[in-house]
């Protein structure tokens, strides 16, 4: 199967959707504000700073402030390590709010200074994932209405997902759907569609509505598996509890977009926010080219602009020109207007 990039290297952010044929299959997005964290395929020279037998592992200095943890299972070339010792580690999976930066052995290291030896981009990311993709460059408008807490089926009911600390619960709703069976099979397919666009994962817990029959759960647990097929993470499904619930993990090695665009309780970041607010402005400026311009925007939303003007003011001035005013006032949101 052909895969396709359109990539769009927006102010503040990049973005991409992936094409696998004409489908779209997943989305992707690089912050401006994340490319000083670890990120998957970052190399880094790293100094041990701890061993935790318990843990069967080390915890790891990566230098600028950024710690990392080696697990020791799968590293059968690695060295004994002892504490300050450095080495050479790649990043297979970011920092999240519960666990450490993870790091694999590459070898040991050529100086004895921690910090960064070499930084992945999403380009590069997608190229490693997909080693036969093509690029392209246009916008990528279809990430900003990704990330919705609420989704309708086509068929009636809906299904809504929510990040909690140790687990993604979604919710299967039948609504007034006559069918329940139809419910669920539409909504096997919805979800696993979800996931890989957002780049969700973890642990995942689907409540669906009850089916009374073996034959029904059975034919959900089959519809599920198979929903995933063609997923480049790796997915494990347990079979339909007598509640209705399905279980499954899916393996995660980048930032989803409900992580980088939303707060925990779905709502826009003050980035989010910021940037969604400058996006505008840029394409109504070049809409009409011979225009001043006005943003106007909340007070936070300001403040996070004022504070982070190396993120974005170059680059929108190198867009659009000198020919916009920024302006804090009272109220929520932003607004844009021409100012003539």
């Amino acid at each position: 199967m052909k895969y396709r990039a359109v990539i769009e290297n927006a102010i503040g952010e990049t973005r991409a959707a992936v094409y696998e044929g004409r489908r779209l299959v997943e989305l992707h997005l690089e912050r401006e504000s994340q490319k000083i964290l670890p990120q998957t395929g970052d190399e880094y020279c790293a100094r041990v700073t701890s061993l935790e037998p318990s843990l069967n592992g080390a915890f790891l200095d990566l230098g600028q402030n950024q710690q990392g943890f080696l697990t020791f299972m799968n590293n059968a070339a690695m060295p004994r390590l002892v504490e300050g010792i450095h080495i050479r580690v790649i990043v297979t999976r970011p920092e999240t709010e519960e666990k450490n930066t993870t790091v694999r052995f590459l070898g040991e290291a050529e100086n004895n200074k921690a910090g960064l030896l070499w930084k992945n981009d999403l380009k590069n990311r997608l190229k490693t994932r997909f080693p036969k993709i093509t690029f392209d460059e246009a916008s990528v408008s279809v990430l900003d209405d990704a990330v919705e807490r609420r989704i309708a089926l086509k068929g009636g009911g809906a299904i809504t997902i929510d990040q909690t600390q140790a687990l993604l619960a979604i919710d299967v709703d039948k609504g007034r759907a006559p069918k329940t069976l139809e419910v669920c099979l539409e909504a096997a397919d919805m979800i696993a569609k979800q996931l890989r666009f957002r780049g969700l994962g973890g642990l995942v817990i689907i409540d669906f509505p009850n089916l009374r029959q073996t034959r029904q759960r059975n034919q959900l647990f089959k519809a599920v598996e198979r929903a995933f097929e063609g997923d480049k993470a790796t997915v494990k499904v347990a079979p339909v509890s007598r509640f209705g619930c399905v279980e499954l993990t899916r393996s995660v090695d980048y930032p989803s977009l409900d992580s980088l665009m939303n707060t925990r309780f779905g709502e826009p970041t003050l980035e989010t926010q910021s940037l969604r607010a400058l996006r505008q402005l840029e394409r109504e400026a070049l809409a009409n080219r011979g225009a001043q311009f006005v943003l106007s925007v909340s007070v936070v939303i300001g403040n996070w602009l004022e504070a982070n003007t190396s993120i974005w003011e170059s680059d929108l001035q190198g867009r659009i020109g000198e020919r916009f005013k920024l302006l804090k006032g009272e109220g929520a949101g932003f607004t844009v207007q021409a100012d003539r």
